[in-house]
């Protein structure tokens, strides 16, 4: 929300400032790791460290956000999948009908259903599922242009049976280290459910995918991040269809996830543990592994 505002004083809605409050706790678990930093970067953090006193020497210049900015679109996301689609060509892989629009879709006869997202959101938010003849969905999709100068439509899966990712972290001198895999559920219309804290072994056998294709997908995200501007924590969410295909670039996120957290719970906890990250709360947010799950709880 910060980066799609684009200031330096943002200021985000009440109940997104009481879900940063209630969760700061959580910045322990990497506070001791390379990710040690916001959760992710944009004009308002920079402001906010700034203000705190941090040496302006210490943080990211301005040019260097704008590039974060530019790379954390959806509309870089269906830039980079072409190319990746284009470069390996494997037939078990989706995503050829993703595509960025800045204007309104010209017919309003198409029944199939599409998944709508805005340029710049997260956990779900500024993402629906909706038909390009309706009306409601063309009301949105408007809205989405207003706001952000464009929206991504892609193809929705029905037989979607798996969300997962793979982790990276990209050092200052371009080496990009794969950190793990993630498998996480989500809603029908991508609103986060939670996160498994597993081992990698359990993990892969949930994916159940060729690793030599995975194979490729890692090296191939290693070369084309290392070719970028951004350092830092990276996620890369992917899905799989019922047949085994697989969506490779859903979006990228260019900041700290819950699939690393999980990487990082996982570390310190092992599979199949329950635990509270941030105190109970009657009213509010929580975030806990439970039986293995990573989530964050909301009570209002």
């Amino acid at each position: 929300m910060a980066l799609a505002a684009h200031v330096r004083q943002y200021l985000p809605p009440k109940r997104i400032q009481q879900m940063e409050a209630d969760l700061a706790a959580l910045s322990c678990v990497w506070e001791h790791t390379p990710m040690a930093g916001p959760w992710g970067w944009s004009l308002a953090a920079k402001q906010r460290y700034r203000q705190m006193g941090v040496a302006e020497e210490l943080l990211p210049s301005d040019e260097w956000l704008e590039e974060v900015r530019r790379l954390s679109s959806r509309e870089f996301s269906c830039f980079y999948l072409k190319q990746l689609l284009g470069t390996l060509k494997d037939v078990n892989m989706l995503g050829w009908e993703m595509r960025y629009w800045n204007k309104m879709p010209a017919s309003q006869s198409d029944d199939a259903s599409y998944i709508f997202k805005s340029l710049w959101s997260s956990s779900g938010r500024g993402v629906f599922v909706g038909r390009v003849g309706d009306a409601h969905t063309r009301a949105r999709v408007q809205g989405f242009l207003s706001s952000q100068g464009g929206f991504v439509a892609d193809e929705f899966y029905e037989d979607k049976v798996l969300d997962f990712a793979m982790e990276f972290f990209v050092h200052t001198d371009h080496v990009v280290d794969f950190l793990g895999y993630s498998v996480f559920q989500t809603g029908e219309s991508g609103v986060y459910g939670y996160n498994y804290v597993e081992s990698q072994e359990e993990l892969l056998r949930r994916i159940n995918v060729d690793e030599t294709l995975l194979q490729q997908l890692i090296a191939y995200h290693k070369e084309h991040l290392a070719k970028t501007a951004y350092h830092g924590p990276v996620g890369i969410d992917m899905l799989k269809t019922a047949d085994g295909s697989i969506h490779p670039c859903l979006e990228i996120n260019l900041r700290l996830n819950m699939g690393i957290l999980a990487l990082l719970l996982h570390e310190q906890y092992g599979s199949g543990a329950t635990v509270a990250l941030t105190p109970v709360r009657e009213h509010g947010f929580q975030a806990l592994v439970e039986d293995g799950r990573l989530m964050i709880l909301s009570e209002k």
